[in-house]
């Protein structure tokens, strides 16, 4: 549980898409994705100060080989940055309908103390980011057969031994540029992993455009005899723009 927990971190790191205006029918598949990492807040950007809180709420659950949930553990954290810095606060934790909270806590104040944490909060931005953009390859894929009206982005690596790589696909409003859903997987999976797949949903938040709001992870894996298949949701709420992070409306220049 302790591995895949880690992904569960790696995981939960992307944030907000600011919103845009203007049509993007007549943009190619490179300049879209430019603009979609215009309008992204990743990692880099809350660590420079440009939102200072948020709460996530997360649902793990362990799965037999019928698909039928053997255990779960439910958290609710708070990440606070400040000045670069980042802090985890278990808000509540229960495992298996019991409460965990001060036993996550305790564990969770150890490694803090021992420095582990940071690496697990950035480790993974989206493909549009400026530290990824250049190892994906991307292209326009036509509509959506469930929803003409929304674009698809595909994408996939140009090199697949390049950190932080995904091969999925973004849906896109292609009026308004507007980030909707990321399907992807992981070109290099987690140690003892067999297979992630990661669905993210966004919604629109008045004063910040586009944000993550609910993150959906399927994960396989062990070690030799040893399997285990997980189901993990993650909901973001209560996100705090920092007071001096510029406008999240602010339509990115040409």
């Amino acid at each position: 549980m302790t591995r895949m927990l880690t992904l569960v971190s790696l995981l939960l790191t992307s944030l907000p898409l600011r919103a845009q205006d203007g049509a993007i029918h007549s943009l190619t598949a490179d300049e879209l994705a430019r603009r979609l990492g215009e309008t992204t807040w990743g990692m880099e950007e809350l660590l420079a100060g440009k939102v200072e809180e948020l709460t996530v709420t997360l649902r793990v659950e362990e799965l037999d080989g019928d698909g039928r949930v053997k255990h779960t553990q439910e958290r609710v954290d708070r990440f606070r940055v400040k000045d670069g810095q980042q802090r985890r606060e278990i808000l509540q934790a229960s495992k298996d309908g019991e409460d965990a909270t001060e036993a996550l806590r305790k564990d969770l104040e150890e490694r803090q103390r021992r420095g582990e944490g940071r690496a697990e909060f950035n480790s993974i931005n989206l493909p549009f980011a400026s530290a990824s953009l250049s190892h994906h390859r991307f292209s326009i894929a036509g509509p959506d057969p469930k929803d003409p009206q929304r674009l698809r982005l595909r994408f996939e690596p140009r090199d697949a031994k390049a950190p932080s790589i995904h091969k999925g696909e973004a849906l896109v409003d292609p009026t308004t540029g507007q980030l909707l859903r990321l399907n992807y997987s992981p070109s290099i999976l987690p140690d003892r992993a067999h297979r992630v797949d990661v669905r993210m949903d966004f919604r629109t938040q008045p004063g910040m455009g586009q944000v993550l709001d609910t993150l959906r992870v399927e994960a396989e894996g062990g070690f030799l005899f040893y399997k285990k298949h997980l189901r993990i949701t993650a909901r973001y709420s209560h996100l705090v723009p920092a007071s001096s992070a510029p406008s999240a409306l602010m339509t990115p220049a040409p």
